[in-house]
């Protein structure tokens, strides 16, 4: 996606369990220095979820332009899509911004299942859990950001509970 980029690569792979669901991935570019990547599941499945996802993703894209901090963005997000949330949706996120040059990775999360880094050397860490609930229920809540650092060869793996809950 970025091929005038050697400093970082993606991969990306979702499988719906349906035609259409609510599990997303996205991933930008915020300026030259900082990437943005996020993760997300919608409740539901089918159509409903989709549309759902299709506004979190919207309404986080905006947001990210004009604030660059985690747990922050959660929150507006968070409130944005509790207002008139009448079917009751939710979703849960991972976001977070990696600093390209230091390997500084800000997040936060909203009930999202918690990252691995796969180390260069082979050794696998959870990425330690904040506080954050799933977005979209109630609005006021707030986000805790965390922080860690991505060393030259390692990994940020992030997936949803499709992985976990697969037969």
């Amino acid at each position: 996606p970025f091929p005038d980029r050697d400093d970082f690569d993606l991969y990306a792979l979702l499988e719906p369990a349906r035609e259409i669901g609510g599990d997303f991935y996205d991933f930008f570019m915020i300026d030259d220095e900082h990437l943005g990547v996020v993760i997300g599941d919608v409740s539901g499945k089918g159509v409903p979820a989709a549309l759902f996802m299709a506004v979190t993703r919207t309404f986080l894209k905006a947001l990210w332009r004009e604030e660059h901090a985690p747990g922050t963005t959660l929150a507006r997000l968070n409130n944005e899509l509790a207002r008139d949330n009448d079917s009751s949706m939710f979703g849960t996120l991972f976001c977070a911004i990696i600093h390209l040059d230091t390997g500084v990775c800000r997040y936060a999360s909203g009930g999202h299942n918690p990252p691995f880094i796969v180390h260069d050397d082979r050794r696998v860490s959870q990425v330690p859990r904040v506080k954050g609930t799933a977005i979209g229920v109630f609005p006021g809540l707030q986000f805790t950001e965390g922080e860690f650092t991505l060393a030259r060869g390692d990994a940020l793996f992030l997936y949803t509970d499709g992985v976990t809950e697969a037969m």
